[in-house]
């Protein structure tokens, strides 16, 4: 028959409980058997159907003794969900999708009526080890291959697919709400030699371990660990590249704050170079440069100091924008003893 194969639709006309009749939309008469319907189960059409109901079926290969173009119900239904689902295909639209059974390879799902494999590896953005728990479940899939071919009848779909597209989604919405300037309060989520990425909610940032306090760190985990709370100050959103730089010092007092130009305190002597020392004055490190170290020439400063050792310093400047500190042993020593 040529339209074997074809849905066509129709107007129910008369109604037994093994068959309904029906007028097609081309005034042909056509007819549904009971074991062309859907679901199969069904065992008086009577209780289904009711007169003036529109009922589509694909066509079958004959036609039957009465010439009623003879229609499956059951097939036109599934007909029809294919194209569904080609056409969700074919615009990358997400499907629902019923969990009806689960293995170690993936999950059996059931959309539009027709039946669909998760494939275990595209079940979550993780290995699952309990796949049986999503049985029952309604899911948001999207299709990752599909064959309508009658004799083979494909269907695979991912569920890793669309949690990725959320993702992405959500991180693209965190990245735009994000202010340069603004205050965040985060999670350390790892650590590593030039920094520690901060867990802002969904999205990591880079505190750089220039920018993790204002005093010298050599390494991030002598200021953090692994799941530390800290407050952070967002400097730089790059969307397109998703980097995003933040800073812990800048939620923090400036030492620098309280240092005043003249005042004279102890410190401690941090490292030695070859033209002056450092001195740790309340947080911050300052120069002594070797001509402020005593009153006589000196050539080499282990000549008078060593690292740990405590030593009277008067601050001479102050500049916040370059970070440095010049101080005076020599000077504080005048001054204090005349």
């Amino acid at each position: 028959m040529a339209d074997a194969g074809k849905v066509l639709g129709g107007i129910a006309t008369d109604i037994s409980e093994d068959e309904v009749e029906m007028v097609l939309e081309d005034g042909r008469l056509a007819v549904i058997h009971r074991r062309n319907f859907a679901p199969t189960d069904t065992e008086d059409l009577t209780k289904a159907v009711t007169l003036g109901d529109r009922l589509e079926g694909a066509v079958l290969a004959r036609e039957d003794p009465k010439k009623r173009v003879v229609l499956s119900r059951a097939w036109g239904i599934e007909k029809r969900a294919w194209e569904k689902l080609q056409t969700l295909a074919d615009e990358h639209q997400v499907v629902e999708a019923t969990v009806t059974g689960a293995s170690k390879n993936g999950l059996v799902v059931d959309v539009e009526g027709v039946r669909g494999f998760v494939p275990a590896s595209h079940v979550a953005l993780e290995p699952v080890t309990d796949l049986k728990s999503f049985v029952g479940q309604e899911l948001q899939l999207r299709i990752i291959e599909i064959d309508a071919n009658p004799q083979k009848r494909r269907l695979v779909l991912s569920r890793r697919s669309q949690l990725m597209r959320e993702q992405r989604k959500e991180t693209q919405s965190l990245l735009h709400s994000l202010e340069v300037g603004s205050v965040r309060t985060g999670r350390i989520d790892s650590i590593s030699d030039y920094g520690a990425f901060v867990d802002l909610g969904g999205i990591n940032g880079l505190v750089h371990v220039s920018e993790m306090s204002w005093t010298r760190v050599q390494h991030p985990n002598e200021v953090v660990s692994v799941g530390d709370e800290v407050e952070v100050k967002i400097l730089e959103v790059k969307v397109k590249r998703k980097r995003i730089k933040l800073s812990m010092r800048e939620v923090a007092a400036d030492p620098l704050d309280d240092v005043e130009v003249g005042s004279i305190s102890t410190g401690r002597v941090s490292r030695l170079v070859d033209f002056g020392a450092f001195v740790d004055v309340g947080g911050v490190e300052g120069l002594v440069h070797l001509s402020e170290l005593a009153e006589y020439r000196v050539s080499a400063p282990e000549e008078l100091v060593t690292p740990g050792e405590d030593v009277l310093v008067k601050v001479l400047s102050v500049d916040k924008k370059r970070r440095r500190i010049e101080l005076s042993v020599r000077q504080a020593v005048s001054d204090q003893f005349g």
